[in-house]
């Protein structure tokens, strides 16, 4: 099991009860959650205590532009913070509570990196060269892994990190996502190469059908990768294989998510599968819940743009007449 994630800020007993009344409701709340709550706690931490626990300049500094986080990380930092202002409210706890989604202003979303074939080879090439460390014996070896399922299936970096080896039925090719996004959990399908590639990291690991609670990609200490930690692995990785941004910046690890969401398009559509029928595939083959969710991670490329106006070509050319 992953460390257990301890409030040391501001506040203990109030956040260690906000994230219990959380799971008391049934929600997920992953890890990646209770960490935003433990920074809110420390951020707490650097102002003097008050009785309201939370004020306005409090809040809005948590989530306040700061050019290092990305616009979803301070719509989530901002999420966390009123969704803990409610609980203090539903406690009788005076407190500022930030405004909800109906008084959102709309914020510039991050504009995904498309990763091509070519460059994805290179970053599995790179990979599979890499040598063991000290600190981490086997991380070459998980790494190589886990890209490769990264970039074959679209998973989330924290689904694929907290894949346990019962979640993975080697002999039919196929994941179980447990506990994904909104507490869904879907079944998805390997690839005969992927299916391959894991049966072979599965023995060269040691890893056997009596290890079900065993994390399928473990870290050194044998235990799920933390998503932040396994991220940054990854990006690494694509710094490694020269695959940038900007010539400087690797892409995210959720890049790849996007760019597999394109691939998979384009290949449906090569494929012949009608477009209508190929996108809401797609958004169940990622635990989405809905269409635009999925056509949110689509980015067309300038050749993918120019082979679907081809394609489309003899569906639109007698709607609208030449003009004389």
């Amino acid at each position: 099991m992953p460390d257990e994630i301890v409030m040391d800020g501001a506040w203990p007993d109030l956040f260690d009860e906000f994230v219990a009344y959380k799971h008391g409701l049934g929600y997920a709340y992953p890890r990646s959650s209770v960490f935003d709550v433990r920074l809110l706690s420390r951020h707490l931490a650097g102002f003097p205590t008050v009785k309201e626990v939370l004020t306005q300049e409090m809040a809005e500094s948590f989530y306040a532009p700061d050019g290092r986080r990305t616009p979803g990380t301070l719509r989530q930092r901002r999420g966390v913070v009123r969704q803990f202002a409610l609980f203090l409210r539903w406690k009788q706890v005076d407190c500022w509570v930030p405004p909800g989604p109906g008084e959102h202003v709309p914020e510039p979303r991050f504009t995904p990196r498309i990763i091509t074939v070519e460059e994805m080879a290179r970053i599995i090439a790179w990979v599979d060269q890499g040598q063991p460390s000290p600190w981490s014996p086997a991380g070459h070896i998980v790494f190589a892994a886990m890209i490769r399922v990264l970039w074959c299936c679209g998973l989330r970096i924290g689904e694929a990190a907290n894949l346990t080896v019962g979640d993975v039925d080697l002999t039919a090719g196929v994941f179980t996502i447990r506990g994904a996004k909104h507490g869904h959990t879907r079944l998805v399908p390997m690839s005969t190469t992927l299916s391959r590639d894991m049966n072979a990291y599965a023995a060269r690991m040691g890893l056997t059908a009596v290890d079900g609670g065993r994390a399928f990609f473990p870290n050194p200490r044998g235990l799920a990768y933390d998503t932040m930690a396994a991220s940054n692995r990854v990006r690494k990785t694509m710094a490694g294989a020269g695959v940038t941004v900007d010539g400087i910046r690797p892409p995210r690890a959720h890049d790849i998510r996007h760019s597999y969401a394109v691939h998979a398009l384009q290949k449906m559509q090569d494929d012949g599968v009608d477009p209508y029928t190929s996108l809401p595939l797609l958004s169940t083959f990622m635990g989405h819940r809905t269409i635009q969710a999925t056509e949110y991670y689509l980015r067309l490329t300038g050749p993918m743009s120019r082979d679907t106006v081809t394609r489309m070509t003899d569906c639109y050319q007698h709607v609208f007449p030449e003009a004389d």
